[in-house]
């Protein structure tokens, strides 16, 4: 399989499971016995099954959440991706009751892709400039000399 097919197949993915909340197309898009290597709350899944289960809390939290992605580089199975998010914290979510605050992140993911599906997934979101604007973690003082 090619890279430009792998790059479209996460770019699809992007599109309508995170964009459009079609948590229904997972099978389309992730092996079953999928990995997702990443940050908390999702620092190690394996299997479609709580893979699902945790985009859809995703969703619940944030459900106009919406990822742009800026960079999708390919090589062999492997596709990575620099993007941004945006979304309205509207659920509870690592025990932070809902703020209705707009939140902002970035982050990269490396996909790892066999027989035409998300085999593996690496994520390295910027949680701590989350958790800045939630008001979980103070800011750096732009006054204060670095």
């Amino acid at each position: 399989m090619s890279t430009s097919t792998h790059k479209a197949i996460v770019r699809r993915f992007v599109d309508q499971v995170w964009n459009q909340g079609r948590l229904d197309l997972l099978e389309e898009f992730f092996a079953p016995d999928v990995i997702l290597h990443g940050a908390p709350p999702a620092a190690a899944l394996s299997g479609r099954g709580p893979l699902e289960a945790a985009l859809g809390q995703a969703l619940k939290v944030a459900p106009d959440i919406r990822l742009t992605l800026h960079d999708v580089i390919a090589e062999g199975s492997k596709v990575v991706t620099r993007w941004s998010m945006t979304a309205t914290h509207r659920g509870e979510w690592m025990g932070i009751p809902a703020t209705g605050k707009q939140l902002t992140q970035s982050g990269a993911a490396i996909y790892r892709l066999a027989d035409a599906r998300i085999a593996e997934i690496w994520d390295f979101p910027d949680n701590l400039g989350l958790m800045q604007q939630l008001g979980l973690v103070p800011a750096p003082d732009a006054d204060r000399p670095a």
